[in-house]
């Protein structure tokens, strides 16, 4: 079966690790570490071992973690102690630098911890808002605790809408 692809070719190839090609443009991507572990990287060099953040959301693949983002959890959530950023949400977004004289893109961890009250679909990534359909406004948080009960995570109305389609196709 084929399929037409659009986008940054990078997220098409064999990456183990999460790139800045796998973030949206302009807009941050709150993701919630699940532990942080030191794992084989291939470069340029060989093999490396880097230490590296799992993530708790499905679809997201561990992200390489160098000192500048080291430094940037830290800050935001008060420790330099990993065991203590397991469950803890980082707002992670691409930015641009320039490196051994050429300019890449990379990605970057914000120096605050992403607002408490606010619901992050765990499978997208997005902010969970409220949502206007047929004239009827649907509440964020009604959204994601009703995607909570049903299909034991938090979802964004449109996450929430393709599962209980691909439910009801299996049935």
């Amino acid at each position: 079966m084929s399929e037409k692809l659009t986008g940054d070719f990078r997220k098409f190839m064999d990456k183990s690790f999460l790139g800045a090609w796998d973030l949206n443009d302009g807009k941050d991507t709150i993701l919630t570490i699940d532990h942080v572990q030191r794992d084989e990287v291939k470069n340029d060099r060989g093999t490396e071992r880097k230490m590296t953040l799992h993530f708790v959301e499905n679809g997201y693949k561990p992200m390489i973690c160098n000192t500048t983002n080291a430094k940037a959890i830290s800050k935001a959530h008060g420790s330099t102690k990993v065991e203590d950023w397991e469950k803890k949400k980082i707002a992670l977004y691409k930015a641009t630098i320039n490196a051994f004289g050429q300019t890449t893109e990379c990605i970057r961890v914000r120096e605050y911890a992403p607002k408490t009250d606010e619901i992050y679909c765990e499978v997208c990534g997005e902010l969970i808002t409220d949502v206007t359909v047929d004239g009827k406004t649907h509440k964020a948080k009604v959204i994601a605790n009703r995607a909570l009960s049903k299909f034991g995570k938090y979802m964004c109305y449109d996450c929430a809408s393709a599962a209980k389609a691909e439910q009801e196709a299996e049935a």
